[in-house]
């Protein structure tokens, strides 16, 4: 049996989850429910950049400019119609490793955290829309590989390492038991149904997966895959200015809706 005396150093990105759940304080004690947020800041996370391109289309498109691109227009929306403060994990094609990612939403003490991604799959005609948030077990084998392909996409960020599994197991459990993850759901449920509402894409449904990047995120997190990069048809729609603004725009009132439900 391991000792808990000599317990390994956690990875640094697993170490800012232990931190953000103990500075959430008394509220987020296991058994308790956290209050539902007054969300005063959104942190808006571009997926990939830099010499991380994310995900590349048959007609050249990458995933690293689109996130931008939607992150961008969603900045705008946010900051124009609600007033809130908006900081972006990247508002230029940069590198930023996911364990940075985090650690900007919880420097800037984000209310909600969204990280945008246009999907891929090596079989061509998959299409749709989906919406992700947290957990240690994928919701099934596609939407596994899907976590293991971001959270390793490239060698500027760090692996977990497989030997400490039950240390990211005891810190989801956590977590699990703070409001974070019902909120994280129910946010996803309702950005989920207005990209359905809106984009005229394949509902593909709102899934739990070990996403790196959602980790040590102290608030509601959840991940956008906004459509199927490697499907050329949806490939050309997430390239259209037009496309990528009713992808904003269909966050955005997901957004509003879950805040609205909090006040």
């Amino acid at each position: 049996m391991k000792s808990r005396t000599h317990r390994r150093a956690l990875p640094a990105v697993l170490t800012l989850a232990v931190l953000a759940v103990a500075a959430a304080g008394p509220a987020l004690r296991a058994g308790q429910a956290a209050p539902a947020p007054r969300v005063q800041t959104i942190v808006i996370d571009p997926g990939h950049g830099g010499l991380e391109t994310g995900a590349k289309g048959a007609l050249g498109n990458l995933e690293k400019d689109i996130t931008l691109a939607i992150g961008l227009k969603l900045k705008a929306l946010v900051e124009r119609n609600l007033g809130l403060a908006v900081f972006m994990t990247r508002d230029r094609d940069v590198d930023v490793s996911n364990e940075n990612r985090a650690a900007i939403a919880n420097n800037h003490k984000a209310g909600l955290f969204i990280s945008i991604h246009a999907n891929g799959s090596v079989q061509r005609k998959a299409a749709g829309s989906e919406t992700f948030f947290l957990s240690l077990n994928a919701t099934d084998e596609e939407t596994r590989r899907l976590a293991y392909l971001e959270n390793n996409s490239s060698e500027l960020q760090t692996r977990i390492d497989p030997s400490t599994e039950d240390d990211l197991m005891m810190i989801l459990w956590d977590m699990a038991q703070t409001a974070y993850i019902k909120q994280s759901g129910r946010l996803a449920e309702l950005v989920q149904t207005e990209l359905d509402a809106m984009l005229g894409t394949r509902n593909r449904g709102i899934k739990q997966a070990p996403f790196k990047v959602l980790t040590g995120v102290a608030c509601p997190a959840i991940l956008v895959e906004a459509a199927f990069i490697s499907n050329p048809d949806e490939e050309r729609k997430l390239a259209s200015d037009a496309f990528q603004s009713r992808v904003a725009e269909a966050i955005y009132r997901g957004l509003v809706r879950f805040i609205r439900a909090g006040e």
